[in-house]
């Protein structure tokens, strides 16, 4: 009797979980080195987001469907586990602003406030404490931790369909 093959949302919950830990631990590395608001260095968690995904796919791929696997299939078990990785850093970003770096929405308000006045010189008073307290809505730790969540999501979503295309292997034997 031949076995059904496992699923992709089953079989990358321990994948998601992995990489989630993973972004957690290269998140508190720049955390602690003092570089995390250094954007050249926060686009290198893109690297270790690709290649966990990566991992997780071929992983799917060769332990859960005997080496073969369709484009839809690769990029099924890519969205699963950018999916529990994106909700784990959700939770962790919701923690790391409310108890660990409790500094870092003043540090966003500083930011906005520089960048809209760099943007726009002549603003008053009154349109930039409007423009501000739009971005204090966003920058509440549980909007921090919903936005980073849908961001990794639809990051690990494009990576998924580029890995997807690499990841692939279908029987091509004639039966």
């Amino acid at each position: 009797m031949e076995q059904k093959p496992t699923s992709s949302f089953a079989a990358a919950v321990m994948p998601g979980i992995y990489l989630g830990v993973a972004l957690i631990v290269f998140r508190l590395i720049l955390f602690l080195l003092d570089v995390e608001m250094e954007s050249y260095l926060n686009w290198t968690i893109y690297v270790v987001l690709a290649i966990g995904l990566y991992l997780g796919i071929i992983n799917f791929r060769d332990k859960h469907r005997g080496g073969l696997i369709s484009y839809g299939n690769a990029f099924g078990a890519g969205f699963a586990i950018g999916l529990f990785a994106s909700l784990i850093m959700g939770i962790f970003t919701y923690f790391f602003v409310e108890y660990i770096d409790t500094s870092l929405v003043g540090q966003v308000m500083i930011k906005a406030e520089e960048g809209m006045l760099a943007q726009n010189p002549d603003m008053t008073d009154e349109q930039l404490d409007q423009a501000l307290s739009m971005v204090k809505i966003f920058s509440s730790p549980v909007m921090m931790a919903v936005l980073g969540f849908v961001y990794n999501l639809v990051i690990s979503v494009i990576f998924s369909l580029i890995i997807a295309i690499f990841a692939k292997r279908e029987d091509r034997s004639i039966a």
